[in-house]
């Protein structure tokens, strides 16, 4: 039986070990942490706990490539393992708000009711996301896997999208934000996502949730990992984690060693997936096996940058069943190192309510980062953990200032429970600056997807939310599956793919 190892057991690693497992390979996961799901996690503090990642999810529609995958993956076997919400978010600007409804037609109202100067461009922006819905991401087989019949079943099932992908592909979220003139609308426009992404986030976004299939899994991060580690292990794989991979050894085109940071190594296998964060496996690897995709990614940021969060986490003294799930608010602007942040976005898990205490909620606050502000968390983290420390506790402080200004209701209620910074992130995940996601994918740059394998390693197969925009926890899952699919096709074993199923 050939044998697969994989390095990292996040969500794209544990993906290509249930896959290996089901097509009759022997699979093997390492992971760095303590723990498996790498960014998808979750933790307890002072008797809360701590979402890390999920607020929604790409393939909670039945019927959908990706959600057979999640399906196939452990995730998503019942509809009832899912929340539906009936609004997105909610946007908060003076003293008036407007709600993003997943009843299409109900969205169009509210936002013609908010602003009926801005007619024309709700009406358009309504039809795009009418005509978006039919996108499906491709989650069954890689692209130069698909025959030409599968590729022309798919474009007819999305031909009313392509024009709209081109169009808004080609805009900024805030050029099209610039369209309106209610500033409700423009923010809805932007939501919490770093401006420069490409509109069509936005359209791809909205439209999916108003179709059912971007929800929330109930569990939240934690949960997905949990029940991904679960169906590995039921299928016989194998996890060894404090395993850090170091370097490799390279004979004749192939890895034939693997060396960890805890002084132990292993050559007892036949092919290798990297499932990491990219920055580290080229630090493993050596830069000299970095191609020309990737390099073009790391030396573009404008065209492809990547984004980061500052999360913070608060206990609530109450159930908070009356404040948004989602909501984005103006507030009084507040720095973090040079930059000024005019807004707050808070995520409330009352109605996960094994996260708190009963009676109690635990609140998030998400602060988008840049690349400058990654080297600020660095800098101040590398030369001076005092100050670190206690710059996450100023803002920590600031921030509960403007969540008890808007809702009143939780003044004296809140207490700081964690904070995680974009050097957190790099900390525990090896994140490429931070990142959460992969190459934000922009209108500056064109769109790339790399194809799983470098040139001079015959053995070794990528996966991980980095090979293609924007990652996420969707492309994770997906670049696993595909990682085993291109083993087996190089090695003429296509057929034994899911044949253990």
């Amino acid at each position: 039986m050939a044998k697969v190892i994989i390095i990292g057991g996040g969500v794209s690693g544990m993906a290509a070990g249930i896959y290996a497992q089901m097509s009759g390979l022997e699979s093997e996961i390492y992971e760095s942490h303590t723990i498996v799901g790498g960014q998808c996690t979750g933790w307890q503090r002072k008797g809360y706990h701590i979402d890390n990642c999920v607020h929604w999810l790409t393939g909670t529609k039945p019927g959908t490539e990706i959600y057979q995958v999640w399906n196939d993956v452990g995730v998503l076997e019942k509809e009832e393992d899912v929340i539906r919400h009936e609004y997105f978010l909610r946007v908060d600007v003076d003293g008036k708000y407007g709600y993003v409804w997943r009843d299409v037609d109900k969205l169009e109202k509210e936002l013609l009711s908010i602003a009926p100067e801005d007619k024309k461009e709700i009406k358009s922006f309504i039809k795009v996301i009418k005509k978006v819905q039919t996108i499906q991401l491709p989650s069954l087989k890689p692209k130069e896997q698909m025959s030409f019949g599968e590729n022309m079943r798919l474009l007819r099932k999305m031909y009313k999208a392509i024009p709209a992908a081109v169009k808004y592909g080609k805009l900024t979220m805030s050029e099209y934000a610039d369209k309106f003139k209610s500033p409700i609308l423009k923010r809805i426009m932007i939501n919490y996502l770093p401006s420069q992404y490409n509109m069509m986030s936005i359209f791809y976004m909205y439209a999916m949730f108003s179709i059912g299939n971007a929800d929330l899994p109930k569990g939240g991060s934690s949960e997905i990992s949990s029940r991904m580690e679960n169906k590995y292990l039921s299928k016989g794989g194998k996890i060894f984690t404090k395993k850090k991979a170091k370097s490799v050894d390279i004979e004749n085109k192939k890895i034939t060693r693997v060396y960890f940071e805890d002084g132990t190594s292993t050559n007892d296998f036949d092919y290798v997936i990297f499932a990491t964060d990219a920055d580290v496996f080229f630090r493993v690897l050596g830069k000299q096996y970095m191609d020309p995709l990737f390099k073009r990614w790391y030396s573009d940021p404008k065209g492809y940058p990547v984004s980061s969060n500052v999360n913070l986490y608060y206990s609530v003294d109450r159930y908070c069943d009356d404040i948004p799930e989602l909501v984005i608010f103006k507030c009084e602007p507040y720095k973090i190192g040079k930059r000024e942040h005019p807004q707050v976005i808070m995520k409330n898990f009352f109605e996960e309510k094994s996260y708190a205490p009963e009676g109690k909620t635990v609140v998030q606050v998400l602060i988008v980062q840049d690349m400058d502000e990654y080297d600020f968390w660095e800098n101040l983290y590398d030369n001076n953990r005092e100050a670190y420390k206690s710059e996450k506790e100023r803002l920590g402080e600031e921030i509960k200032l403007r969540l008890e200004k808007h809702f009143p209701q939780l003044t004296g209620k809140l207490n700081l429970i964690e904070s995680v910074t974009p050097k957190s992130f790099n900390r525990y995940c090896g994140s490429y600056k931070g990142s959460y996601m992969g190459f934000v994918q922009t209108p500056y740059a064109k769109k790339i997807i790399h194809p799983g394998v470098l040139d001079g390693l015959d053995n070794l197969y990528l996966a991980g939310q980095w090979l293609q925009a924007p990652g996420g926890l969707p492309n994770a899952v997906i670049t696993g599956r595909f990682a085993v699919q291109r083993l087996l096709k190089r090695e003429n074993m296509e057929a034994q793919f899911c044949s253990k199923k």
